[in-house]
């Protein structure tokens, strides 16, 4: 069951529950899931709608008047509830979440099989257990349990990739360097991460470098190996990312321009290589063309 909050003001939509209430979705899951509450539905979202402003449209404020709206489709549900203000605390939450669930209850088919008068009682005994809790910790146990699930994902689609071998065949289209530093701006390897990819990725193509399934390759760089699978979220096939570690990052200003060439194109080389290993590309032709590259790079500057 994924249960989560979205918010909609008139320019935007998506984002959650401000901390420490981040994962409340994710806690009354669990809680649902330990007490056998089990809905038809694989997803419940409860839509937090700000009241609208005096600029908006008459359609913004008419709608935004007959809230509350429930939807149900084949697989979700979804509250849309009217908000004057975002949440200040945990009151204010416990509220939104007992009226979504009084609305879903009110909705409730004969056949739906959960027990609505048990899904009181224990929304009732998460609030006050609630009440009783360091709620900045319950953030941070989550915060922790959900990146160790993410971490643990992509270790499985690793593994998977490992273990297939599927025809190459598509022409490698680009090569894109990204990291996730912590306190680190968006430039801090420029301009040599882009100099970088694009001879290598020059060097691929005349090599006729083939992939299989994606034309993508992205590198990602974090200070460890799970922080950097974390966030090497892969949304579609085209592209695939390797992984890259570079512990002390916050020494890399202080290097002179020759020790920060040698830097980037090493994080470049462990991504790739990452990359090529899994998927059992051509290592023989990977490895000739880093090799010409950096011979080209660091004997010209040299």
């Amino acid at each position: 069951m994924w249960i989560h909050f979205t918010k909609i003001s008139t320019n935007s939509y998506g984002g959650g529950l401000d901390e420490p209430f981040r994962y409340f979705g994710r806690m009354l899951s669990d809680k649902f899931q330990i007490e056998d509450i089990i809905f038809p539905y694989g997803e419940i979202e409860i839509c937090l709608a700000f009241q609208p402003s005096k600029k908006d449209n008459e359609k913004r404020k008419e709608w935004f008047a007959k809230l509350p709206n429930y939807y149900r489709g084949k697989s979700m549900v979804r509250v849309t509830l009217p908000m004057v203000e975002k949440e200040q605390n945990l009151e204010d939450v416990l509220k939104m979440i007992n009226k979504a669930f009084e609305i879903i209850i009110t909705k409730k088919k004969k056949d739906d099989g959960y027990d609505g008068l048990k899904l009181k009682e224990i929304l009732a005994q998460i609030g006050e257990e609630l009440q009783e809790t360091n709620l900045l910790e319950l953030n941070g146990k989550y915060e922790n349990l959900l990146r160790q699930e993410v971490v643990e994902q992509r270790f499985q689609e690793r593994a998977i990739r490992e273990k297939t071998n599927d025809e190459k065949k598509r022409l490698i289209y680009d090569i894109r360097f990204y990291y996730h530093l912590p306190k680190i701006g968006k430039k801090y390897f420029y301009p040599y991460n882009n100099e970088f990819c694009y001879k290598i990725l020059e060097k691929l193509r005349e090599k006729k470098f083939l992939l299989p399934n994606y034309t993508h390759l992205y590198i990602m760089v974090a200070d460890t190996f799970e922080n950097a699978l974390e966030h090497a979220v892969r949304v579609e096939n085209w592209f695939v990312y390797g992984v890259a570690v570079l512990e002390n990052y916050q020494d890399y200003l202080k290097k002179n321009e020759i020790e920060k060439q040698h830097i980037v194109f090493d994080l470049i080389k462990q991504g790739l290589t990452d990359i090529a290993k899994i998927d059992k590309l051509d290592m023989d032709a990977l490895n000739e063309t880093l090799n010409e590259v950096e011979q080209q790079i660091f004997n010209k500057r040299n």
